[in-house]
């Protein structure tokens, strides 16, 4: 019998980006057909700690949207995976299968990026002529029906014109003149047109040059009233290219504005979007500034999201750097937090290329810090995956905890 129809479930389109979230989308509806489980038990059965930046689970429109390829995320992907394997080797043979999807997926949307065509614009604006329709740009409220009229012809205006020339002076103008609910507007206009690209440039230009105390508003704004994620690329793009007193001043500016889940997630972030090179000049400097707090949020953000391989050449280079303390704390995070499906990739890369020292200091984490419940499926896979020694070091340092 056809699983889809045993459940009683009757899937929609696929409507993905791209033809690999399309097939990825269809590969986690298989999966939740053949255990049986609707939208409704896959919410129930998730959690805040499956999402590296959400502070609740998301909606199961959201979910649904996920499972049509729409904005598809790689820790849902790997959600899914958790809850729908019955044990730990299926649990790997299922992420390695998603994963080579994924991988193609996003080599794909790198591609576009590269090879797409500038859209036609009408004709250049200069950083006058933008700033002057920026000016016509009412700041308004919801209610205001008859301003809000204005405020879209306006901005449909602008964003016809938008080229990849006039996104710098875009941001200037947005930061300078209007009231941070325009960035909602505009953000949608654009992707209303086709200009996904242009969108995302806006939001990248905003976090990585916008005056550190007027993105906080926009970040809210984007939050709760933007398309899914929108906020997030600011995050990233503030995380990735700030330097360390710049992300100071945004981080408690985040929390002033009880925004504290966007401070969080920055500081988390500089610890994975960074090559390590960059990740290693920010740590010292954080370190140098006695940022105790900071820096912690850094590596432990480095242990829990960084690649097994990316984890491992950090490692090193802050050994080579004398903060091997550093390192150490890294270890401790991704052996306390970092999810049991990606520990193996971890493990091989500890043991490849970093000290003999460091698969100890990372079993000593795991085993002494992680509760039995949490314990059991990361020795699932690691038994599954032929790290005897690794599980026995666990074993042993969990029979030893006071």
């Amino acid at each position: 019998m056809d699983e889809a129809r045993k459940t009683g479930r009757r899937w929609g389109p696929t409507r993905g980006a791209s033809a690999e979230l399309n097939d990825l989308a269809i590969l986690l509806r298989g999966w939740l057909d053949v255990s049986g489980v609707r939208i409704s038990g896959l919410r129930r059965r998730l959690t805040p700690e499956h999402f590296h930046d959400l502070e609740k689970v998301p909606s199961s429109s959201t979910i649904s949207e996920w499972l049509s390829g729409v904005a598809l995320r790689w820790d849902f992907v790997e959600a899914v995976i958790d809850v729908c394997s019955e044990s730990a080797e299926i649990a790997v043979s299922r992420r390695d299968e998603a994963r080579v999807i994924w991988n193609a997926s996003e080599k794909s949307r790198r591609d576009r990026q590269k090879t797409s065509p500038r859209p036609e614009v009408v004709r250049p604006l200069s950083q006058d002529q933008l700033l002057s329709w920026l000016a016509k740009v009412p700041a308004v409220q919801p209610a205001e029906q008859a301003s809000e009229v204005s405020t879209r012809s306006s901005v449909q205006r602008i964003s016809e014109l938008v080229s990849e020339e006039t996104v710098p002076g875009l941001v200037e103008g947005l930061l300078d003149n209007l009231h941070p609910r325009t960035w909602e507007i505009l953000v949608k206009e654009l992707r209303k047109q086709g200009k996904d690209l242009h969108a995302a440039q806006l939001m990248q230009d905003l976090g990585s040059r916008g005056d550190p105390h007027k993105i906080i508003p926009v970040v809210e704004s984007l939050r709760t009233d933007g398309h899914f994620g929108d906020d997030r690329i600011v995050l990233d793009s503030i995380a990735k290219n700030r330097t360390a007193r710049e992300l100071l001043i945004i981080i408690e500016a985040f929390r002033r504005d009880r925004q504290d889940l966007s401070a969080y997630v920055v500081t988390e972030r500089i610890g994975v979007v960074r090559n390590s090179l960059s990740a290693v000049e920010i740590i010292l400097d954080f370190k140098e500034r006695k940022e105790t707090e900071t820096l912690a949020g850094i590596l432990r953000g480095a242990g829990k999201w960084r690649d097994g391989d990316g984890l491992a050449e950090l490692i090193n280079r802050l050994r080579a750097t004398g903060v091997g303390e550093c390192a150490d704390l890294i270890l401790m995070a991704a052996g306390s937090e970092r999810g049991a499906s990606s520990l193996p990739s971890l493990v091989r890369a500890l043991k490849d290329t970093c000290e003999p020292g460091d698969i100890v200091k990372l079993a000593h984490a795991i085993g002494s810090m992680r509760s039995r419940p949490r314990l059991k499926p990361l020795e699932d896979t690691l038994w599954k995956t032929n790290q005897d020694e690794v599980l026995r070091l666990i074993r042993i340092f969990g029979r030893n905890r006071t």
